[in-house]
């Protein structure tokens, strides 16, 4: 209730209740306002390095927020008298124009801002209505995208000057290219009016190279049929094998001389269109068994198997004989030599009959070998003029490449057509069809033509020596592809040297290390390793630098002489060469390093008392000398024992050894042993087993074996000239 004097009264629960309105003081403190959260993407922010703000967010000035991040500010008035009455107005300078009454909402959120800057304004008043005149403020900077920084900014820029120059230079280039054609194409006339002149020039010149070419191929077949017909008639007359084999080497070599001056006269033909077709009848099936008759020796000699087989006994047909023998001839001679020892090479003859023709039928030639084979790119070209097919790196002297284009234009005159199949690695098979008639029997024929060269084979790779030379004469080894030319230099040495051969230079180098000749003869153009690669590596290792190397070569160029010379050998000789040249170098080579071996021999051969020593190695050998003398009648003295004596690996004592005198270890325990028994020998009165067991050999045989070795002389005629030349001093005193 309300008094006269303006009290007023009311109950409460402890009693009444009084207060008198009129004393009431007015709310006139003015509120401000603080920030107290931060919120970032619903998330409360706290201050730190990597955070929005760096200060909590009542005291923070800045807030730095990334592209399209949102965020939501808090804030509270401090006024605690009926802070519910408390009004909030916010504005964000940069993005709202005016001010926004947010009533008594504590909290406003901004999503999808713009990059820029922007400052946060908030005002408060109290329950009275009072505003507070200053606001409270926060700046926000809010980073930019990548693609809207500045160096985006400074790349579109570079990208469009860029792109503006590179449109420019394009149009430059655009216009040179267009003058360049114009001038290229003013060349290219130039060119074509001069290519035309010189080809013009060039074909009168081919055609004279080509008159003088056939003029001298003219010439060469008279001497050639000349030098046949008596080398027939001589080997018919001779039964004596050992003349007989140098006659059939120059008719072998005669008729491929021939083939290949025939192959000229055919080219030229061809390039003329002058071949014509002289075809005769006759029975092909025997023609072919004597071409293939022709092949016995070298398939005898190369250890080949070559097998005839025939659908036909007879098959009498018009054809050129010249120019089948020659297409045969030319696919054999091939496949002899791409096939290795112990391959097989077969000749096939089949007929197929032709429908509706009763006597008209196709007759098919195989030629199949066992060799390295062709490669499909190879195999497209290979009937292409001068062609060689590249990568065989093991055959060598290949031909001219005119052989094979050759035989398809001798078919193609018959009508028929050659192909080839072949896989490498695995063989070949060369298909001759020429379609034929008149066909009159038919029936399995099959003849092995190298049967009796079976019966009577070598063993693959053995090293011959000559017969009638012990193991004392000097040892040659002939390393040389070519099987005629080799047996041709074997069949005169071997009657002085004890002689081993070699087909290639990777053969020659492992008969080099098996059998340690004392000279090698080698040519220098041959397959797997050339001559100049195995004189280099026989040059460069310590066990065989010793070994004289002469090379032969049919290159007569002073630069290959150099080049020769140049890798370590010992003297150069050109094919063809005098047989009595070979020999005299031989014996040369052979003379000078046994003088050079006596020399150094009589240098180490001292007595261990009288060496007066100075460097490494005269200690060495000085120390070897008397610890072979101390173990001299030693018999199972060996290498491992002199080398822990001197302090040296096994190995390193042996190239020691070797570069000292040119001995193996074992090879200089025998010289030092054997110049102890001359010695013993000469001045005491023991005989020759006394002293072989003093000197440390286990049986005297094996003791007379050896110095006859080193002295060319056995004991007992040592002891005897070494007598009788003290008896002439005697006589003479």
């Amino acid at each position: 209730m309300r008094t006269v004097g303006g009290e007023i009264y009311f109950g409460g629960a402890a009693g009444f209740n009084y207060f008198n309105p009129r004393f009431f003081k007015k709310n006139r403190s003015v509120p401000s306002v603080i920030f107290t959260d931060l919120k970032v993407s619903n998330s409360s922010v706290l201050p730190g390095k990597a955070s929005p703000i760096q200060e909590h967010i009542s005291i923070a000035k800045n807030i730095h927020l990334e592209y399209k991040q949102s965020f939501t500010l808090s804030y509270v008035s401090i006024n605690y008298t009926v802070p519910e009455d408390n009004q909030y107005f916010y504005r964000l300078e940069g993005f709202d124009k005016d001010w926004i009454k947010a009533g008594s909402t504590k909290s406003v959120s901004y999503t999808n801002l713009d990059p820029g800057e922007y400052v946060f304004h908030v005002k408060a008043n109290n329950s009275n209505g009072i505003w507070n005149a200053s606001e409270t403020s926060i700046a926000i900077d809010v980073s930019p995208p990548l693609w809207k920084t500045i160096y985006a900014y400074i790349f579109y820029i570079l990208t469009i000057v860029g792109t503006l120059f590179y449109i420019r230079h394009l149009g430059i280039q655009k216009l040179k290219r267009k003058f360049a054609l114009v001038q290229e194409k003013m060349k290219a006339e130039q060119r074509l009016a001069q290519h035309l002149k010189e080809a013009e020039q060039l074909r009168a010149l081919d055609k004279l190279k080509i008159k003088f070419l056939t003029n001298l191929s003219h010439e060469f077949r008279t001497p050639l049929s000349l030098i046949m017909g008596p080398v027939d008639k001589l080997i018919a007359e001779q039964p004596d094998q050992h003349i007989a084999n140098p006659l059939l080497m120059i008719k072998r070599n005669t008729r491929r001389l021939l083939n290949l001056v025939n192959q000229i006269l055919d080219f030229r033909k061809i390039e003329d269109r002058e071949l014509t077709l002289n075809a005769v009848e006759t029975d092909i099936v025997s023609f072919l068994k004597e071409v293939l008759e022709s092949f016995n020796d070298l398939s005898e000699r190369k250890q080949i198997q070559l097998v005839f087989k025939s659908q036909l006994n007879y098959f009498n047909v018009p054809f050129d004989h010249d120019k089948i023998e020659r297409v045969l001839f030319n696919l054999l001679s091939n496949a002899f030599k791409f096939t290795p020892v112990g391959g097989e090479i077969s000749v096939g003859l089949e007929k197929v009959t032709l429908p509706g023709a009763a006597h008209a039928a196709t007759l098919i030639i195989t030629v199949t070998d066992s060799g390295i084979g062709i490669s499909e790119t190879d195999q497209e070209r290979i009937f292409q003029r001068f062609f060689q097919a590249d990568g065989i790196a093991p055959i060598l002297n290949q031909g001219s490449g005119i052989g094979l284009s050759i035989a398809q234009e001798f078919v193609k005159l018959h009508g028929g057509k050659i192909a080839v199949r072949s896989k490498v690695g695995q063989g070949s098979v060369f298909t001759i069809e020429i379609p034929f008639s008149n066909v009159r029997s038919a029936a399995e024929l099959m003849i092995h033509f190298s049967d009796a060269a079976d019966k009577g084979r070598p063993e693959l790779n053995a090293t011959i020596s000559g017969p009638d030379r012990d193991t004392d004469s000097p040892s040659i080894l002939l390393v040389e592809d070519n099987e005629d030319f080799r047996a041709y230099l074997k069949d005169g040495l071997q009657s002085f040297y004890r002689i081993y051969e070699a087909s290639n230079g990777q053969e020659g180098w492992q008969k080099t290390l098996s059998n340690h000749p004392q000279i090698i003869v080698s040519d220098i153009n041959m397959p797997y390793m050339s001559g100049i690669e195995l004189c280099k590596k026989v040059k460069s290792d310590k066990r065989t630098n010793h070994i004289p190397i002469i090379l032969l070569t049919a290159l007569t160029g002073e630069e290959e002489q150099i080049k020769g010379l140049e890798t370590g050998a010992n003297d150069y000789l050109t094919k063809p060469f005098n047989f009595e040249i070979l020999n005299a170098k031989i014996k040369n080579l052979l003379s000078l390093n046994k003088r050079l071996k006596d020399t150094y021999s009589k240098q180490i051969k001292v007595e261990a008392t009288a060496i007066t020593v100075e460097s490494h190695s005269d200690r060495l050998l000085k120390k070897v000398a008397v610890y072979i003398d101390d173990n001299l009648n030693n018999p199972k003295l060996s290498v491992e024992d002199l080398s822990k004596h001197v302090g040296m690996s096994r190995g390193s004592l042996y190239h020691k050894i070797l570069e000292l005198t040119g001995l193996s270890p074992v090879e200089y325990i025998r010289s030092v042993k054997l110049n102890k028994a001359a010695v013993l020998l000469e001045k005491s009165d023991l005989n020759v087993s006394q002293i072989a067991y003093m000197v440390g050999f286990a049986t005297p045989n094996y003791f007379a074996k050896s110095f006859k070795a080193k002295f060319n002389m056995q004991p007992s005629e040592y002891i005897s000239i070494k007598r009788k030349v003290e008896d002439r001093l005697v006589k003479k005193s």
